[in-house]
This record gives structure tokens, sequence and C-alpha cells, in this order.
């Protein structure tokens, strides 16, 4: 087992959070008034495999799965860019669990904490995932009942560079038989995804914009045409909703709820869903399925996670 390195903050109201820079820079947990928000097994992160599995894994610079489709059975992971005959390979939801990140901000009084982090992306990923120079840093402030979570992705390169970006928090639920639980989402479409490669087949449906969760229902759930920024996971039995609001870059939502889970995931994300499969064909760069950073381009992401308790 890895011996992480995890960063503490506390609040003189007793909020507090704990961050595992060596784990992809993930918020695996967030406690207010005493009560745990974020799930995340007692085992991570010394046993993590992957990027995924608790607390609010990063998604950089790839959103889901990418997919070799060229054959008889899909394969996950390769992808080439034109003009180059390199077999790359993107792992699920990106290169952040092979990288790390160095912390190069911490502002911490009484009220309020900011810490600041800068991923560092060994060669060795480029040459294998990801042959571009881009840089991101990630900043959380945690706040009583709140934290707010903000991206900086700059293209240092000199070449232009496809970005997709998103948050995965897990937040835990009172019951697996999800009695009491029920999403809402700013969202007026549901696309439609195949069982099998979790892509998009082209169809979407309509969507009133609540998710009441049934019992033993696995739920993998992407929605877009957004009306607005907060979606919010009610849990009538906790007493509690958690809300999650982002900005304009944020332009399709996912739930993630496997059956009998202890956790629900509602995640925003930029567009980017199996667009590194796209890069293979001569006009990719002016492709409309993943932000093209060009050189010295930046953009930013950021979101709000914070915890309102009802009666």
């Amino acid at each position: 087992m890895t011996k992480h390195i995890i960063d503490e903050y506390q609040l003189i109201d007793g909020s507090r959070c704990s961050v595992a820079r060596t784990w992809g820079c993930n918020l695996i947990s967030w406690n207010t008034r005493g009560m745990e928000l974020m799930y995340c097994p007692p085992e991570l992160p010394e046993s993590a495999a992957k990027i995924t599995g608790g607390g609010n894994p990063i998604l950089f610079p790839a959103v889901g799965r990418t997919w070799d489709l060229s054959g008889d059975k899909p394969i996950l992971g390769p992808y080439r860019i034109y003009g180059s005959e390199h077999r790359y390979h993107m792992p699920n939801h990106g290169i952040v669990f092979k990288s790390h990140f160095e912390r190069t901000g911490l502002m911490e009084t009484p009220f309020l904490v900011t810490s600041v982090y800068d991923i560092c992306i060994p060669e060795e990923v480029h040459q294998e995932s990801y042959p571009f120079d881009v840089r991101l840093t990630q900043s959380f402030t945690l706040k009583p009942d709140r934290i707010d979570l903000w991206a900086r992705i700059t293209n240092a390169d000199t070449k232009p560079a496809p970005v997709a970006f998103g948050y995965h928090p897990y937040f835990r639920v009172s019951n697996p038989e999800r009695k009491g639980v029920e999403i809402k989402l700013p969202a007026t479409k549901e696309v439609i995804l195949t069982p099998d490669t979790i892509l998009p087949t082209g169809e979407m449906k309509d969507f009133d914009g609540v998710l009441k969760l049934a019992p033993g229902v696995y739920y993998d759930n992407l929605y877009t045409g957004l009306v607005g920024r907060r979606m919010s996971l009610w849990d009538k039995q906790a007493g509690r909703v958690v809300h999650v609001d982002f900005d304009q870059n944020t332009e399709f939502l996912v739930v993630y709820a496997p059956d009998n889970s202890d956790f629900v995931c509602i995640e925003p994300w930029t567009r980017g869903l199996g667009a590194f499969m796209e890069l293979g064909r001569s006009d990719w760069e002016k492709t409309n399925t993943i932000k093209i950073l060009q050189p010295g381009e930046t953009v930013f992401f950021s979101v709000t996670f914070s915890v309102e308790f009802v009666h």
C-alpha cells in the first residue's frame, strides 16, 4: 500500500476537509457540523488502483472513456492524433491518477482556508497518453457549510490542445434504498448512452428536471440543455440538501449511482465525452466535441459545493 500525503484543513467552527494531493488532489473528506458529506471508503486512497472510488476525483484532460471502435470489439483507451502514427492511450477520466500535485499556495484564517495545487505530469505520461503541455492549477477554499473549487487550465504548448474537465464528487446518502433521495437538475434533455461503451447514441429525450432515485437501479446518466447553474441532491431522511453550483463552462451534468450504493455522484462536466476518438480526423482542431485551447490560452472552471439543512 502507498503512503499518501493528505492535507487537512479546519475552521474555528469545526468545519474541516482533507485533500489527498498524491491521489489526484482528491477532496476525500468534507465535514461540517459534525456531519461527513463525502463518501470515501476507509481503504482509500492507500489501496486505490484507479482515479474513481470516492471523494472528488478531478477529470482532466478527458471525461469518460476513450474507445477504439475500428475493430469487431471496442478497445478501451487507444486513440491517434492526425498526422502521427503513434498510438496513445487515454485512461478513463484522464491522466490525473498518473500525475501528482504540489501545493503551491496556502492561506489560513479562523474562518476561511484556501489551498492551491499545481499538477506535475511525468514525461512518460505525456508520451503515452497526452502529448500536450497543458498546465492545471486546482484551488480549494473551505468556508462554513461550503467549499469553493476552481481550476485554471493553460495551454503552455506551441500547438492547439484538446481539453475536457470535470469533477466527480461522491456525496453520501443516508440509505442505500434511496428513500427520500432525489436530484434536481437544471437540464431539459437526457442524452441517451450506449450500455457498453457509455457513449452518446445521438438520441435525446425530454427531462423534467427531477430525478427520483429508485432502489436497486444503476444510474449512469448524462444531461444537457442547461437552464440554470445549480444542481441539488436532496436527502430527506438525513435532513439536508447538497448543492453543486457551477459556472458557464459546465455543459453537461452526470448522475452516477450504482445500485445499493451509499453515495450519489452529481457531476459538472465540460463537453468532451468520447472526443479523443475524434482526434484522428484531419479537422479535429475545429471540432465542437471538446474545447480546443490555443497556445497561451487559459480557461477557468469553478464550482461550489454547499449544504443546506432542512426539516
